[in-house]
């Protein structure tokens, strides 16, 4: 019974050692630069990161603008104008 808990106790402390570091990393591609577009495809910024162009949307759930080489990466929230 002693070994169980020992064992579950090493699992938790192995468990929460790694995920603070998961959490306290920074992605790798956080300084990936991209050009931005909008819905109409206009391009709107140039060779700017991920949260330097979320800046620039106000506070939403919609997607803001959308990454011109990779629709996958986007900014939420609505242009000001």
């Amino acid at each position: 019974m002693k070994k169980i808990k020992l064992l579950f106790s090493a699992l938790a402390l192995l468990a929460g050692t790694t995920s603070a570091i998961a959490v306290n990393m920074q992605s790798a591609g956080s300084g990936i630069l991209y050009d931005w577009i909008d819905w109409n495809g206009d391009t709107i910024l140039w060779g700017v990161t991920k949260e330097q162009a979320q800046t620039f949307c106000a506070p939403s759930i919609n997607v803001c603008l959308r990454a011109k080489n990779n629709v996958l990466i986007y900014t939420t929230g609505d242009l000001p104008w």
